[in-house]
């Protein structure tokens, strides 16, 4: 036959053989390729043993039922479709042998209530025993009764076993094997429920190791992003930590699904946060030994330290950040302790010398910033008129003083709106060991490093302006020295009476002025005696 596949030509042996290794989906798709294929893989003698060995290889797959040929059990367990319209459906209504899509539930199932009435006076105690029914959701036969959207339970039966149950009635009804007929019912549908129980455990252990299958794709996929990004080490590091494993495995499993670029978008950050605070909480402990034996050094040798250049001298914290000590510090199998601590002490001197200067150039470089006119030429520390105001305590400071002030060395607790140090990191941000450094060492000291950002040099600006310009001097060029040596003297005219004036010089005037003239008062009135 010239429209015979060329399969067919194969001894009949060999193609058995052939057979033998498909899947059972593979075998019902192959039914469907033509009819001389549907033909032989239907016939019972020629067939059956190759749909017997493809359904026994199915792991653990209950035997096909004695009320179903191999090929209908298969048909059954593998073409996901409804039997009607042929539109996907992934619920098997295993009581009733069928897959039901929701569209066709009123032809395919009958209502437990409109069942014939001759069911219930065949079995006065329960239908079931009659006829196979299952329970479905009212929201229709492929909402799974896992889901959070099943709804109402109904009891129904598929309108092939009531047209059978009908049929079979109305031959013997009037006859004396009306009783066989019940018990023969009574006894193929106790098989079908029996086989359904074996069915159920086989689809939940299937969707089980599905789930795992999932998961274990889904972890793997997410260690593979999480190794891109930079994070391997501290994955390798999680591998001996069960309590850190468990909690990173439930933010990876949170889901039995693929991971997809949308789930990827939501998870990952997530991820990728916790390894970065377990990262900087190992690192945390790994440099705290070296925390604590650099501040004991600093310590010991600030105290003893005397440099007329200097005006305030750093604390731990602030020369742990420095550069040149992070290098040291930050690889603690690099030297023991005892080299550390004579290699720092070697080189501390310098550092808080080069750190006081940083300081005060930044201090400088605020009020640059924030007052507006100061030449280039002229030192803005060594100004008359500066006068600083703390936005934290609203105290009034002057240099060189401000260097010192307490409000410019934060407490770590002093801060409760702030979260820990090392809870700070945005989600799906990835941290720098440098940032990383520099949080641990916030951790460890309990304070945060030196920061000027709290004072404000132009809280009195108009005040001190209007006392400079009695004065006769410019307040953006007029220096410290220069007023020490000037013998003008001035009375505030709104403090002072009719018969006692209080005679200041600049500097008890710039005192006078920012204790008893608030920004809610009108300007003093200044007048040279």
């Amino acid at each position: 036959m010239m429209n015979q596949p060329v399969v067919f030509g194969l001894p009949l042996e060999v193609l058995f053989e052939v057979l033998c290794y498909l899947h059972p989906l593979d075998l019902l798709y192959l039914a469907r390729v033509s009819k001389l294929f549907r033909s032989f893989l239907l016939n019972r003698h020629k067939a059956k043993s190759i749909w017997t060995g493809a359904l026994k290889r199915i792991d653990r797959l209950p035997q096909c039922p004695s009320y179903l040929s191999e090929p209908a059990y298969a048909n059954l367990v593998f073409w996901p479709f409804c039997h009607r319209c042929y539109s996907s459906c992934d619920v098997i209504q295993w009581e009733l042998r069928i897959r039901c899509c929701n569209g066709c539930t009123n032809d395919m199932l009958v209502v437990r209530d409109l069942l014939p009435s001759f069911v219930d006076r065949l079995n006065c105690l329960d239908a079931r025993q009659l006829i196979p029914m299952s329970v479905i959701s009212s929201a229709g036969p492929c909402v799974r009764r896992t889901d959070n959207t099943f709804g109402k339970p109904l009891t129904v039966a598929s309108h092939t076993d009531v047209n059978k149950l009908n049929m079979q009635y109305q031959s013997v009804k009037d006859g004396p094997l009306l009783d066989d007929l019940i018990i023969h019912r009574e006894k193929a549908t106790q098989e079908i429920y029996q086989h359904t129980a074996l069915c159920h455990i086989w689809e939940a252990e299937v969707a089980n190791q599905r789930r795992k299958e999932l998961v274990d794709q889904r972890k793997r996929d997410v260690v593979e992003k999480l190794e891109s990004l930079g994070l391997g080490d501290e994955l390798e590091s999680l591998r001996s930590d069960a309590s850190g494993l468990k909690e990173f495995d439930n933010l990876v499993v949170r889901q039995d699904q693929e991971l997809t670029d949308s789930s990827c978008q939501v998870s990952l950050p997530r991820l990728q946060n916790f390894l970065e605070i377990r990262r900087a909480r190992r690192l945390t402990v790994l440099l705290r030994d070296r925390f604590k034996n650099f501040a004991v050094v600093v310590n010991d040798i600030a105290k003893t330290f005397k440099d007329d250049e200097i005006n305030v001298i750093p604390q731990a914290i602030d020369i742990c950040l420095l550069s040149e000590v992070r290098c040291m510090i930050d690889v603690p199998e690099a030297m023991s302790a005892e080299v550390f601590v004579d290699a720092l002490t070697l080189r501390l001197p310098p550092l808080l010398l080069a750190w006081n200067l940083h300081a005060t150039n930044q201090l400088a470089d605020l009020v640059r910033a924030q007052l507006c006119g100061i030449n280039n030429d002229v030192d803005p520390l060594k100004l008359a008129a500066l006068v600083f105001r703390c936005s934290n305590c609203r105290l009034h400071v002057t240099y060189p003083s401000a260097l010192t002030h307490p409000c410019l060395r934060a407490k770590t607790f002093d801060k409760p709106w702030v979260q820990h140090p090392m809870e700070t990191a945005a989600l799906g941000r990835m941290m720098s060991l440098v940032e990383i450094y520099e949080k641990a060492a916030i951790e460890a000291f309990e304070t945060h490093p030196w920061d000027c950002t709290v004072l404000e040099a132009d809280g009195y600006t108009k005040r001190i302006h209007n006392l400079f310009q009695v004065l006769g001097r410019d307040p953006n060029s007029t220096l410290v020295d220069d007023m020490e040596s000037c013998p003008i003297r001035v009375t505030c005219k709104s403090c002072s009476g009719s018969r006692n004036r209080m005679i200041l010089t600049y500097r008890t005037a710039l005192i006078h002025l920012v204790r008893n003239h608030s920004d809610n008062k009108d300007d003093a009135v200044w007048v040279v005696v």
